[in-house]
């Protein structure tokens, strides 16, 4: 089973890293030859509004078919097409063929979004029971790895690299997960197959009469609109506020990565006993993370204690992220029966990835309107009240229910 984790990982490192790369670095070029901060923005949206539209379909592929096909088609297709677009456009981008940046970025991620769902199902194939978390962690890892190398490789690729040569490295990166994915081997499904044509429905259907699976939804929505509140307010709470160096924040950022990093290490060794329990202490060790923030500029001017105070947060938050993902993905991979876990992973996915740009843009304003202290505290309680009330409504509707 060893084999079979680091395999998999390694699946989930090259194309995740190709993915993420590639979008870093067609980011920098819409941003270079249109100098327009919105076009380069649609980028970031393209994302969230395939997840959110490709939900309903996803449940009848992941939840019907076999799932090394799919993950082995999801990849093929963004070879294919980052082939033709190495073939058609050649040696430069320009204004005339952002269009065709735009029909290969929606592609990839189609397929992107398809290989993370069928992946997450695929636990109870490719591994046994007591396995998943140790799964789930180092592919939680290898996600995060490739999340920091992907815009390092891309920023240097735009920096040193001509268009072709790079597309040519993306394409080859992805052959290769192409081929690590081949060498799978997923064991028989344990299942009935979903063969209503309303199989989303009865997945909705599901998740509302499984009131801890649906309080996981709600956070999910609200977790990752409260995290922009650190995501967009470090930067301004260290810079902005602080006055301290850019290389400050550079060095908060990599911190929180190695935390995350060190974070999956940690849970491929150390198991988790109760994930649902698990979830909601992460959850609420979170809601204090975020008031926390809110306390380096009011209590002290001395920025040794200030940088380290926040260091110790940042980590802290990193953790949390890992734990909880972690947490919540095995959980579901226990509770949930194989022939709807491709609908409830599409459900959260979606809603994930939908909530990220929108807590961006709402905490941009709120950041421009308010001092950073009072914006964080005031989250942190707000986020808190909600994970208490969620807590509090599936102990009485699970109560209710025996």
């Amino acid at each position: 089973m060893f084999n079979t984790i680091i395999k998999t990982s390694l699946i989930s490192l090259v194309f995740n890293l190709a993915i993420t790369s590639l979008n870093f670095f067609f980011g920098l070029y819409f941003l270079q030859i249109t100098g327009s901060a919105f076009i380069f923005g649609t980028l970031t949206i393209i994302g969230p509004l395939v997840s959110l539209m490709l939900t309903p379909i996803m449940t009848r592929i992941v939840d019907t078919g076999s799932h090394k096909k799919i993950l082995l088609i999801a990849q093929i297709i963004s070879f294919v097409f980052l082939v033709v677009y190495w073939v058609v456009v050649r040696d430069h981008l320009d204004v005339g063929t952002l269009s065709y940046v735009y029909i290969l970025m929606i592609i990839i991620r189609v397929s992107e979004e398809l290989f993370i769902v069928t992946l997450k199902a695929s636990t109870t194939q490719l591994v046994e029971k007591y396995d998943y978390q140790r799964l789930n962690a180092s592919v939680q890892s290898a996600t995060s790895v490739a999340n920091i190398l992907g815009p390092i490789v891309g920023g240097l690729a735009f920096s040193l690299l001509t268009l072709p040569f790079f597309i040519s490295l993306i394409i080859f990166l992805v052959g290769m997960s192409i081929l690590f994915t081949r060498t799978l081997k997923l064991a028989p499904l344990h299942r009935l197959s979903a063969t209503d044509k309303n199989s989303f429905l009865m997945v909705i259907k599901f998740v509302k009469a499984r009131p801890e699976i649906l309080s996981l939804v709600i956070i999910a929505m609200f977790i990752n609109l409260f995290a922009s509140s650190i995501t967009i307010g470090l930067p301004i709470l260290v810079i902005k506020q602080l006055s301290l160096s850019k290389l400050v924040y550079s060095f908060l950022e990599s911190l929180t990565s190695v935390a995350m990093i060190g974070g999956g290490i940690l849970l491929t060794v150390h198991t988790i006993k109760d994930n649902l329990k698990m979830m909601y202490q992460s959850m609420l060790c979170f809601t204090i993370i975020i008031v926390l923030f809110g306390f380096p500029e009011l209590i002290t001017r001395n920025y040794l204690i200030i940088i380290g105070f926040l260091g110790i947060l940042v980590v802290v938050f990193g953790l949390i992220v890992v734990v909880a993902n972690t947490a919540m993905t095995t959980y579901l991979q226990i509770e949930v029966p194989e022939n709807k876990q491709g609908g409830v992973y599409s459900i959260i996915n979606a809603i994930s990835q939908l909530f990220i740009p929108l807590g961006g843009l709402c905490y941009g304003l709120l950041f421009d309107r308010f001092e950073s202290y009072q914006v964080f505290i005031s989250s942190g309680l707000v986020a808190f009240v909600i994970i208490i009330g969620l807590l509090l409504l599936t102990k009485k509707r699970i109560i209710k229910g025996i």
